[in-house]
């Protein structure tokens, strides 16, 4: 749910980055004929079931895969683990470099592909693993081929990894919490300060930065903070969203 609420606290696309995204989606066949300029930041949730060709694109006629219609939007892969080790392992490319590129008898086509993934799992098959209200039933055997199906450098990839406890019946009773329309103006500012003028590191925070490699992320804090220096809290913070111990051996 919070994956699905994303794409409401971005900002729209500028005029160029519109363009981009309008072609591709052309390409694909889904520019809605009423509303043809797509404005806002795209959002594609392919199955678990997808293939390696619907998610990075190809075929036999060379279309763009989700990657690619995600592009300047939001790639959400919901049960990661249950998705094809290729078709997963097929995106490290595009995440480093934002296109994929395609080749098949038929010819090579680059498609661009800049987009932000957002992936959601339990932690091992039956779900109770990391929750103090339930008991893992899972034997060791099919804990490790659940965690087979994730490479490490696929994991790499992920600046933010958190582990979400269960929700309970009085949080979800809970008075409604801060809107989309209010957190996308501190997005705005902040994609605005880090264009402009990114806060500079203070010295606590670059001794804090020499054990761990997270500068982007604690940034990125520090921006929506309205900070104009990186702080070993906004660092400290950073940290705090790596992979969780369940996930260290995959």
């Amino acid at each position: 749910m919070l994956a699905r609420r994303l794409p409401g606290i971005l900002p729209p696309l500028d005029s160029a980055a519109a363009l981009e995204v309008t072609r591709i989606h052309s390409v694909a066949g889904l520019v809605d004929d009423e509303q043809p300029l797509v404005s806002r930041a795209p959002f594609r949730a392919p199955h678990h079931s997808a293939s390696t060709a619907a998610i990075v694109g190809g075929g036999p006629h060379l279309r763009p895969g989700e990657a690619s219609l995600a592009h300047r939007g939001v790639l959400l892969l919901d049960e990661l683990a249950e998705f094809q080790r290729p078709a997963l392992e097929a995106l490290r490319q595009p995440l480093e470099d934002g296109f994929v590129s395609v080749s098949r008898a038929a010819g090579r086509v680059v498609f661009p592909a800049r987009f932000m993934l957002v992936a959601t799992m339990n932690l091992c098959p039956c779900g109770g693993r990391g929750d103090p209200g339930a008991r893992c039933s899972c034997s060791a055997q099919r804990l490790a081929r659940y965690r087979d199906k994730l490479s490490r450098a696929l994991l790499d990839r992920f600046d933010l990894v958190l582990a979400m406890p269960r929700v309970r019946g009085e949080e979800l009773a809970a008075a409604p919490s801060e809107g989309s329309a209010a957190v996308a103006g501190r997005v705005v500012a902040a994609r605005e300060r880090l264009a402009t003028q990114p806060p500079s590191r203070d010295a606590e925070a670059d001794s804090l930065l020499r054990r761990a490699r997270v500068g982007r992320v604690a940034r990125t804090i520090a921006a929506l903070a309205a900070s104009d220096s990186v702080r070993a809290e906004h660092v400290a913070e950073a940290l705090s969203y790596r992979s969780p111990e369940e996930l260290s051996h995959v």
